[in-house]
This record gives structure tokens, C-alpha cells and sequence, in this order.
């Protein structure tokens, strides 16, 4: 009997070991939350004072003939709450007043290689559009927005 428990706890032993081992390994390389936009877009000013840069988290999730695209533009890095003031299939535009010490900036942003994310400064305010007729795709349409902790929030899809 002795022999059984010693043989059992063994094994419990190397199960526990192997677990924790994987457990660490896992933990190691699994990425964590972006807590931080993973795109940058480089604001132009015309006058006044602007952010330096527009930030976007944007995730891809592809499929088949396709991908579903999920943007969100960090609006809180400048503005405190959006608001929906447009959409069509093709075409979605938010609205941002901006905080006072960027109320005076006019300027837009870089023209990057996704033109169809763009974000524009002029009266007090910041304007954020998603454009897809400049993705030069055929099947491209906005499946949903709306304004998600503040932030404007976009999903749309594109097709073969």
C-alpha cells in the first residue's frame, strides 16, 4: 500500500509540475490586452495646438473570401465623449468636441497607406470618418457603429 502512495503522490507530483511548467510557458508568450492603440496616424497642423498623432485599435479578422474589420479611434486622448452623426453602407462619421487645450486646432490627418481612416480638426471639434469607397474594394460595407466607452467604434466587412 505503501508503495501505491508513493507511486501516486509521484505521479500527482509530474502532473502538478507539468501543468505549472505549462501554465508559466503559456503565460510567457500569450499576448496580453492591448491597452494601447496599435495603429498611429500622424496629425497635420494647420494652426493652433493638435495632437501629435490620432491612435486606432484596429483588429482584423479574416475568413474565407473576406475579413471583418473592427476600428476604434482613441478619441479620449484629446476629446472627452462622441457622438454618431452620419452613416451609410459605405460611409460612417463621428463627432468629438475637443478639450480646451486642443479647441484651438485645425489640422487633419496624414494621408497613410488606409486612407479610408481619417480624422479632421476645425471648430472646436474633432470629426471621425471611416470612408470605404477609398479602399478601392468592390464589397466593402459598414455592418455596424456606434460609440462605445466614449469612443467611436466601427465594424465592417470586406469580400472577394
Amino acid at each position: 500500500m505503501t508503495k501505491a502512495i508513493i507511486a501516486g503522490s509521484s505521479f500527482l507530483a509530474t502532473l502538478l509540475t507539468s501543468g505549472l511548467v505549462a501554465g508559466s510557458a503559456l503565460g510567457q508568450s500569450a499576448p496580453g490586452p492591448l491597452s494601447a492603440p496599435n495603429v498611429k496616424i500622424t496629425v497635420d497642423r494647420q494652426q493652433g495646438t493638435c495632437p501629435k498623432q490620432v491612435g486606432l485599435w484596429w483588429f482584423v479578422l479574416p475568413y474565407e473570401g473576406g475579413a471583418e474589420h473592427t476600428v476604434v479611434f482613441d478619441s479620449l486622448a484629446f476629446a472627452d465623449s462622441s457622438k454618431l452623426v452620419s452613416s451609410t453602407k459605405q460611409v460612417t462619421e463621428f463627432v468629438a468636441p475637443l478639450r480646451s487645450n486642443y479647441a484651438s486646432c485645425v489640422g487633419r490627418t496624414r494621408a497613410t497607406s488606409f486612407p479610408w481612416y481619417s480624422v479632421q480638426f476645425r471648430n472646436k471639434q474633432a470629426y471621425f470618418r471611416v470612408d470605404l469607397q477609398k479602399t478601392g474594394a468592390p464589397f466593402t460595407e459598414i455592418n455596424y457603429r456606434t460609440v462605445a466607452a466614449s469612443r467611436p467604434f466601427v465594424r465592417w466587412a470586406i469580400a472577394d
